[in-house]
């Protein structure tokens, strides 16, 4: 409540619902906030008045007339904008809270242990597109929470952009969630909740994250490619520290989802491996934009401008189906802060599956990753599968492409200039159609593929290249093939 350093406290905690708590602010007054006039939890209002033993200001009007005559009356509830939700989850580990855990020093069962969870949603103000919204998910930062966009252009630049996608940031369990195992499945509780609501566009899904959620940003997007057209990180890339168990190469992951990157030069004090990963991108051949500003890791957030990363994610549809397949299946691995990532199947999440590659299951683990960071646990499988079912040749990629641009629109700087590298692809060169699917394989005893999917049928040649033996299976074929 409002008890701050008063000897005798309120005996009030919670003052239940009020319609005037102020919202967060951007630009300079943002450090006031942090010196402690937060209003990231929306309880402000409600703790001075606590403080002073004064409820009067938040008094609400009651129509009594409209009780007895049993009048249900929603206008007040926002439908539009920025407001909170709170969804009932399928996992309770315990009641109420656990402070003494976190979900980003590897305790998968997090902060916020019940059933309840809240989550922020943005809303545009336009009228709902007949094809349904857009769905983005914003991932909050370390030591943040899901209302960390509320009020911000993040959200709202997001939201507003084509026909209008909503725009959800969920809690993920813990101020400072590893979007990874509970934390995770909060993320995709969350948009379930949101599709429940909301009528959405199936085809038009992206992911973006600031800090900490610009690397949950990283790993959903790795760990589930087929989910998201683009991608937004925001000071926030993965990386490995030199003293720390090595990660494994997921990046290659991203065949088919081109990225943003945000940085600060000449040095993110906090998110220092941005340009190591925008090199390996570059190596791939991956589609990226990489933008880098003047300031330090917060330059962004107290800027509140985020024009160019919602003009990038644009309205960019899924390609359900892509001829070519990269994808790096992670059981139980560790990421840059010696977490484990992969599966959780007692929280329903299983990364067993990429675009029309299904069941991929691992051949040799390691000693588990949980309880034993040592290098060499976890294991990983990979697999490279190109279909030439359709009629068309991997695209060229365009080499570094530098640049430099101007943002104009910002809280706090009225010209903050950046440079500017991407990469891009050209149309793929038509190919003749051939029904035969080429794969390249490492650790891994089986995969199944969807024949109508890939384009072609039930008698399709296979060229495998394993390290070792391997199942393959044609979905609705009835047919099932070894190799190695």
């Amino acid at each position: 409540g409002g008890a701050g350093v008063t000897a005798q406290p309120s005996a009030f905690f919670n003052a239940a619902f009020r319609f005037q708590e102020p919202t967060p602010q951007f630009g300079p007054a943002i450090a006031g906030q942090a010196a402690g006039n937060s209003t990231w939890w929306r309880d402000r209002a409600q703790g001075t008045a606590l403080a002073a033993g004064d409820l009067s200001p938040l008094a609400a009007e009651v129509d009594f007339g409209k009780l007895a005559r049993g009048v249900t009356d929603n206008s007040g509830v926002p439908s539009t904008g920025n407001f909170d939700r709170i969804l009932a989850s399928h996992f309770e580990p315990s009641q109420g809270t656990r402070y003494t855990d976190s979900c980003y020093g590897g305790d998968y069962s997090c902060q916020y242990q019940g059933q309840l969870q809240p989550y922020a949603l943005y809303v545009p103000k336009k009228s709902p597109p007949k094809t349904g919204y857009g769905m983005t998910l914003l991932l909050h930062a370390n030591a943040a929470n899901y209302n960390e966009f509320l009020s911000s252009h993040n959200a709202a630049q997001f939201g507003d952009r084509g026909t209008g996608s909503v725009v959800a940031t969920p809690q993920a369990r813990d101020p400072g969630s590893s979007y990874i195992g509970l934390a995770a499945a909060d993320v995709f509780e969350v948009w379930a909740d949101v599709a429940r609501h909301y009528h959405l566009d199936p085809t038009w899904r992206t992911i973006a994250g600031y800090s900490l959620g610009g690397l949950g940003t990283f790993k959903l997007a790795e760990q589930f490619p087929d989910l998201f057209s683009r991608a937004v990180a925001i000071v926030g890339s993965p990386g490995t520290p030199v003293s720390a168990v090595p990660q494994s190469d997921e990046l290659a992951s991203l065949r088919n989802i081109p990225i943003m990157v945000w940085d600060v030069v000449p040095v993110d004090e906090l998110n220092p491996y941005s340009e190591l990963n925008v090199l390996a991108l570059q190596k791939l051949g991956y589609r990226y934009d990489y933008l880098a500003f003047p300031g330090e890791h917060l330059t962004p957030a107290v800027n509140d401008d985020y024009a160019p990363a919602a003009a990038f994610l644009g309205t960019t549809r899924i390609d359900p189906d892509p001829a070519h397949i990269t994808y790096v299946y992670g059981k139980d691995t560790l990421d840059g802060l010696v977490r484990s990532t992969g599966d959780f199947p007692k929280w329903g999440l299983v990364a067993d599956h990429a675009y029309w590659l299904t069941d991929l299951e691992l051949r040799t683990q390691g000693t588990s990753c949980r309880g034993n960071p040592q290098p060499g646990c976890g294991s990983t499988g990979r697999v490279d599968a190109v279909s030439n079912g359709f009629p068309r040749l991997d695209p060229k990629p365009s080499g570094p492409q530098p640049g430099a641009g101007v943002e104009t629109g910002g809280a706090a700087f009225p010209v903050l200039p950046y440079t500017e590298v991407k990469q891009t692809w050209g149309a793929p060169p038509p190919a003749p159609r051939v029904d035969a699917i080429t794969l390249d394989v490492s650790n891994l005893r089986q995969l199944s593929i969807d024949v109508s999917r890939a384009h072609v049928d039930c008698h399709v040649h296979l060229y495998v290249t394993t390290d070792g033996p391997l199942n393959v299976i044609l979905t609705g074929c009835g047919r099932a093939l070894h190799f190695g």
